[in-house]
């Protein structure tokens, strides 16, 4: 039984970083076999319950880190494999997230760099790395055997003899759910959370432009609860995960902040405006090829983000191109994934 170490997991009560997981399970299980004994880190081990591995916290107490998980770090050479879940934590933009990242995710990387147990990154977004954490950053990172980065200014700034470019995990699943020419439902959808505890203003101009629409509630959790944000909007209601991420209902055109609210609307057959708040948004929208539906955030024109969604509301051919070109990336995307399923298989042989 081939015995993998998972490192950097968040909580399943974020949908996209429990997509993440979930998504990394599949490969290893895929790469190595039904019958693989994993042991996963995460902050929120709870919350992963029902994935049959075994999950060990990664936030320390007041006493520190947990026992377990110190002792699994130590032996980390008594794994068969290490693979990262694929992520953007390795952030030092803010003296939160720079303290954030130390706590949690330098330890595991750290553990990670002196391992001579093949280690695999799975793609991310690494930085900003600001507050002298770069040449750090780069060093632990050129000790790793693999790591994937799902954007281009990752590569630029932390790149490195290991860093390479690949697709974000969740961009694999979002060709299979596509329905063209299924009739589009008439109310959008929008969903938002704060960045850097703020909402830009020209989301509510947004807002009033494409009313009505329903609102989405995409993370629950500690500091990425989006709840407090919504409840700024006034949508005529909010739709439930089940029914807006599950296949085959009525097509929704969706504009989406956070960018796994925007892969698994993508994976369920929606048709997406992306407003990235990252750098990963528009790595991803690149590799699906429908760089026209992403913009920043903090610096969008309401105006030209309500027409675009108006068009894939309203005009049967908008929506064509758009199906046309996630068809085209689907299938580099799918190459991309097999590629990786048998490195890993092949770190372990």
């Amino acid at each position: 039984m081939t015995k993998v170490l998972v490192l950097h997991g968040y909580s399943a009560d974020n949908a996209g970083d429990g997509l993440l997981v979930r998504e990394t399970l599949d490969l290893i299980r895929e790469a190595v076999g039904e019958n693989a004994d994993v042991t996963l880190l995460a902050s929120r081990p709870d919350t992963f319950a029902d994935l049959g591995v075994r999950a060990l916290p990664t936030v320390p107490s007041r006493r520190g880190w947990d026992r377990q998980t110190r002792a699994v770090l130590r032996g980390i050479d008594d794994f068969d494999l290490v693979v990262a879940v694929g992520g953007g934590y390795l952030r030092a933009g803010t003296p939160l997230e720079t303290l954030k990242t130390a706590l949690v995710h330098v330890p595991q990387l750290r553990a990670a760099a002196r391992a001579t147990t093949p280690t695999l990154y799975l793609p991310q977004s690494i930085g900003p790395a600001r507050f002298g954490t770069r040449r750090w950053t780069q060093r632990a990172l050129s000790r790793v055997d693999v790591v994937m980065a799902r954007d281009d200014r990752t590569i630029a700034e932390i790149g490195g003899p290991t860093v390479e470019r690949q697709p974000d995990l969740a961009t694999a699943a979002v060709a299979g759910g596509r329905r063209p020419g299924a009739d589009v439902d008439a109310v959008p959808v929008l969903s938002i959370r704060k960045v850097h505890g703020k909402i830009n203003p020209d989301i509510y101009v947004l807002a009033e432009t494409l009313r009505p629409y329903d609102g989405y509630i995409q993370s629950t959790v500690g500091g990425n609860d989006d709840r407090p944000a919504a409840q700024t909007l006034h949508p005529r209601r909010t739709v439930p995960r089940a029914e807006l991420m599950t296949p085959g209902g009525a097509p929704r055109v969706v504009v989406a902040v956070r960018l796994h609210a925007a892969l698994m609307a993508l994976a369920a057959g929606h048709y997406v405006v992306h407003l990235a708040y990252e750098r990963k948004g528009f790595g991803a929208f690149d590799d699906l090829g429908i760089r026209p539906w992403v913009h920043s955030v903090n610096s969008f024109d309401p105006a030209e983000v309500a027409d675009q969604a108006r068009l894939l509301l309203n005009d049967a051919e908008v929506r064509a191109a758009y199906d046309e070109r996630i068809s085209e990336a689907a299938v580099r995307i799918s190459n991309a994934r097999q590629n990786l399923v048998e490195r890993l298989r092949a770190s372990v042989v």
